[in-house]
């Protein structure tokens, strides 16, 4: 009989081996993966220039030029070129927003669940006010006021981006700070600030990673309508929303003028929406495992 001991499995491999037992999640890496791909190598991967115009070769159908194979836009460039740039675009607005959200909405948080008092009433009650206005029409006002831009629509985004970190950090501090860990960590001696940043933030960061996946596709989404409505990024620089934008006066003869940029936005905020849930699933060891 043996007398050896189960070999003890870390939270971290017990997390991975749920992720990846999710085809769901699976596959949202693998979108993700392949957007962030076309993102950064979109320089060596496109065919043109997003901004090379061909004014003899305008409005061209899929596959009915050699040198284009989705067609050309209204202006004579290369469809499949700016389809690659727009991932750029997406992905550094939103992945933009998403670094500022946390850098404004982590320490607030953190320092307003553990210290509380006025600290955390001002804040909380800062979160009400901005949680009342709708977050579009606030960031619209925003881009009217600043202008257009890539600048101004990440700044504009995450000023009310933060605040999802925020009150999630916080809801998670409250709750971790009357742990007894924390009152162990205080009776050797432990400062209020090692045992904020070395015993509470590091457990509280499954939720909030969990938010930040999930709130990618929402800055995407954002950024494709207010490029939609003509708010987003300058031209000639490639954007989805835009794309789509510039389609109408189109759309029922050219059809794919205002189809391929809606599939790339439809998987792209698929392809996060599966990942972020995967990794609650994974990452919260009580729920149950899609697949």
């Amino acid at each position: 009989m043996s007398n050896s001991t189960p070999t003890r499995r870390s939270f971290l491999k017990d997390a991975i081996r749920r992720f990846s037992q999710n085809r769901l999640a699976l596959l949202g890496l693998f979108l993700v993966g392949f957007i962030l791909f076309l993102a950064v190598f979109a320089d060596l991967l496109s065919p043109f220039a997003y901004d090379r115009v061909y004014f003899d070769r305008v409005l061209l159908m899929p596959f009915d030029h050699p040198e284009h194979p989705l067609g050309t836009d209204e202006v004579g460039r290369d469809y499949l070129s700016r389809l690659i740039y727009g991932a750029r675009t997406s992905m550094m607005v939103s992945l933009s927003v998403q670094l500022i959200a946390l850098a404004i909405g982590l320490p607030i948080g953190a320092l307003a669940g553990y210290f509380g008092g006025a600290f955390d009433f001002v804040i909380s009650r800062i979160i009400d006010i901005m949680t009342a206005f709708p977050a579009l029409l606030f960031t619209i006002l925003i881009i009217s006021v600043l202008g257009g831009g890539m600048l101004t629509i990440i700044v504009a985004l995450s000023i009310t981006s933060w605040i999802v970190i925020a009150r999630i950090t916080r809801a998670q501090i409250l709750t971790l700070r009357e742990q007894e860990y924390c009152t162990a960590a205080r009776g050797i001696g432990a400062s209020e600030w090692r045992i904020l940043f070395r015993h509470l933030l590091p457990n509280a960061m499954s939720p909030i990673l969990i938010a930040v996946s999930l709130g990618i596709p929402t800055a995407i989404f954002a950024e494709a309508g207010l490029s939609f409505l003509g708010l987003g990024v300058n031209d000639p620089i490639a954007s989805w929303g835009k794309m789509v934008g510039a389609s109408n006066a189109y759309v029922r003869v050219y059809w794919h003028l205002a189809l391929l940029p809606t599939l790339a936005i439809a998987l792209t905020m698929l392809g996060f929406s599966f990942l972020g849930d995967g990794l609650r699933d994974a990452l919260d060891p009580k729920q149950k495992i899609r697949v």
